[in-house]
């Protein structure tokens, strides 16, 4: 939703077209070996040079955007190891996915970052094809030495033998799960690679040292592995207490929180390393949100450790996650301020779920409903993303900007999207106890398979992955209240500017949130937070709805096309009801109006809105007009220009009548006469309607009617909060 199609730029749709080409001839080699094994030292040499090539060129510039094919969709391994029979390169067969096979191979170069990571690999007989590797950590979180470096012993489950854009074959593996990383020692590698330690000197305190050095240089997960080698050389207590406390710091460096938790509570209780333990185990829960228990657990740190200025600090800011996750009381003023000042603006703030709950939706499957009566305005839901993936438009040369193609689907996507495939993939691969958050979304109709864990590993599949983003992602501004700061140009509202995001998210709990052209919920964005609030008063037990698009555009193909229904709210079905030529009729004076509004009279306007009104069968009420309310607030604004605020009153309330509003009172009072009390008894569509609402008001106090004045800038107070996510900010804007 509010993502980048790439629809405007033709030259992907030819790239689509190209890579589907490619498929087809790739189709064509299927089942066939290898006709030619290219060799060693050629591979090699063209591979270095290329590697080379992209270390010495230039930083791309703002214009250039990297670009990530997807293959056909294809399930991770579900087969323990010991069941997989070993193959050799020269046995593997073009464009198959070797299920019952895996390879140990090694790499032969240094490894180089594109869209993947890429290297030369050998088998034990010494032949060689280039391997690329998906949804692997950022440089940033591991560097690519350390993953793949030269030398680096892999097992490839599922082995993937494609054709490679230069035309040679090649390797591609997308599932993290089919990638063991082997230690040089590791029995599996094969013993011409393998490296031997003494047993005299194998022993836990040794593997203990060992893990302390890769941690010294920042090597986390190679830490981790040492670590965990330790246990097998029986540890003393004291030695297990210590490695156990080791690595839970190490799993707090990788965000593995709730392995770090489990290292600290099952070290052997001792007199030694209290102060430490506590620490480790305060930092896993607050990493986990479970900020209750962290406040109980800093609550004990600080009256045993009273010095401990860090805990103080820390149980500070628990409590105020408390406060937030427990009660929805955010300081929006921070979370603005911070979100500004942070990129990626990844805020330290708690999910709050309101007065809402998951529940089955009829056809629909399951959707978000309110547990009870609710007002315009209220906070319902105010989630941290489970991922998000930021791009810079300021910086885009140095982002994650990239063009994601899926010629299966003849899907494209501009922006962060292939990005946020592999945060998920990671967060999940890391964390495997919180799968289930993503895999219960929707997923059209995937198939994913039916196993979570093989030989202690977790099985994540990134197609189903990459199914869920599609169908649940938003894409979203750095925050809502900057968006409309940098639309406020355009000089009056608008509904027909679509507004698509290059940053984006996965929000699980919004995501249950079905599509309603009329709607009652809206979202803004602060950073990585999405705020939801109810744009109307509602009952308990109502079912919430947003549009999955702009209103007023003529893209209500893209529910059918993208996530596979057709919409039936109030305004479809009138659509559908409506005779062809009055529809027709509607769009030509729309057409119209945009292309020479600006320019006309405003008896001119108004003249071709009483035309636009026949096409309409049902009052707005009931059914909002949301092609006509852009159009008559703007008449608005022009007679407010002219000097005329009685007729700038009586267009604003057209307007607001346009998207649904019900309301007594609000005439112009006559002079002399007090001004009366506005009574909103039924809230429309709020579509920037806090514009609407501040016209009106700003109509209100030309003559002096003051307090119609106050009433609507206090509406205009509510919209606004609904609109940009919080009020803070509403005198500023």
């Amino acid at each position: 939703m509010d993502i980048d199609t790439g629809s405007d730029m033709p030259e992907y749709f030819e790239m689509l077209k190209w890579q589907k080409e490619n498929l087809r001839k790739g189709e064509a080699k299927k089942g066939k070996k290898i006709e030619f094994m290219a060799p060693r030292a050629a591979t090699v040499a063209k591979f270095m040079f290329h590697h080379m090539a992209r270390q010495q060129s230039p930083a791309r510039d703002r214009n250039q955007i990297s670009t990530s094919f997807l293959p056909i969709a294809y399930p991770p391994s579900t087969t323990s190891l010991a069941e997989l029979k070993k193959k050799m390169i020269k046995d593997l067969q073009m464009e198959v996915h070797h299920k019952d096979a895996f390879l140990v191979v090694r790499s032969i170069t240094p490894p180089t970052r594109m869209t993947g990571i890429l290297t030369v690999i050998e088998d034990e007989n010494e032949h060689v094809v280039t391997l690329q590797l998906y949804n692997q950590e950022k440089e940033t979180e591991r560097p690519v030495a350390e993953i793949l470096g030269e030398g680096t012993v892999v097992i490839l489950k599922n082995p993937y033998l494609k054709t490679m854009s230069d035309g040679n074959p090649g390797l591609r593996v997308d599932h993290l799960s089919d990638v063991i990383l082997l230690a040089n020692h590791d029995e599996r590698v094969p013993s011409k690679w393998r490296i031997s330690i003494p047993k005299s000197i194998e022993t836990a305190l040794f593997w203990k040292n060992l893990g302390n050095q890769f941690f010294g240089a920042a090597q986390y997960r190679a830490a981790i592995e040492r670590y965990t080698e330790a246990f097998k050389h029986s540890p003393t207590k004291e030695e297990e207490r210590i490695i156990r406390l080791n690595r839970s710091v190490a799993f707090l460096k990788t965000q593995q929180f709730e392995d770090a938790l489990s290292d600290v509570e099952s070290a052997p209780a001792g007199p030694n390393l209290v102060e430490k333990a506590l620490d480790r185990k305060t930092q896993a829960l607050y990493g986990l949100a479970r900020y209750r228990e962290c406040s109980h657990a800093l609550k004990d740190m600080c009256q045993k450790f009273p010095e401990n200025a860090t805990a103080r600090k820390r149980l500070t800011h628990s409590i105020e996650r408390i406060k937030e996750q427990e009660h929805g009381l955010y300081d929006f003023a921070r979370m603005q301020r911070e979100a500004l000042a942070t990129h990626p603006p990844h805020l330290d703030f708690a999910t709050y779920v309101g007065p809402v709950e998951v529940r089955p939706a009829s056809s629909k499957g399951r959707g978000l409903f309110t547990t009870k009566a609710v007002k315009a305005g209220d906070l319902l839901l105010c989630e941290k993303a489970f991922a998000h993936a930021f791009v810079d438009t300021d910086l885009m040369h140095q982002q994650d900007l990239t063009v994601l193609i899926d010629p299966e689907r003849d899907l494209i996507t501009v922006g962060g999207q292939a990005e946020l495939i592999r945060l998920v993939a990671q967060k999940l691969y890391q964390n495997p106890s919180m799968a289930t958050t993503v895999t219960e979304l929707h997923h059209g109709s995937y198939k994913p398979v039916d196993v979570s864990e093989v030989d202690g590993i977790p099985v994540v599949d990134t197609f189903l992955i990459s199914r869920i983003i599609s169908l649940n992602c938003f894409g979203c501004p750095l925050t809502t209240y900057e968006s409309e700061v940098a639309n406020a140009g355009r000089g009056s509202p608008s509904m027909d500017v679509e507004k698509i995001h290059h940053s984006c998210g996965l929000w699980p709990m919004a995501s249950y949130i079905n599509h309603s052209c009329d709607s009652n919920a809206n979202r803004a964005f602060i950073g990585d937070f999405m705020i939801v609030r109810a744009t109307r008063d509602l009952e308990g037990g109502t079912e919430l709805k947003w549009r999955y698009y702009q209103p007023g555009l003529d893209n209500k193909k893209d529910t059918r096309s993208h996530w596979g229904f057709q919409c039936n709210c109030i305004i479809c079905a009138d659509d559908q009801a409506t005779p062809p030529q009055m529809l027709a009729e509607r769009k030509r004076l729309k057409t119209a109006l945009k292309e020479q509004g600006s320019s006309m009279r405003p008896g001119k306007i108004e003249s071709m809105l009483a035309k636009m009104k026949l096409t309409y069968r049902k009052p707005p009420s009931e059914i909002p007009r949301l092609d006509m309310c852009n159009f008559q607030i703007n008449v608005a604004i022009k007679y407010l220009k002219n000097n005329q605020p009685a007729k700038a009153v009586e267009r604003g309330l057209e307007a607001l009548g346009s998207l649904g509003f019900v309301m007594e009172g609000g005439a112009m009072p006559e002079s002399g006469i007090p001004s009366g009390t506005i009574l909103v008894k039924q809230w429309g569509q709020d579509c920037e309607s806090y514009k609407y609402w501040r016209v009106l008001s700003n109509a209100y106090g030309m003559p002096g009617a003051f307090g119609l004045s106050s009433q609507a800038e206090n509406f205009a107070k509510i919209s606004y909060k609904v609109c940009i996510g919080e009020d803070v900010s509403f005198d500023r804007h």
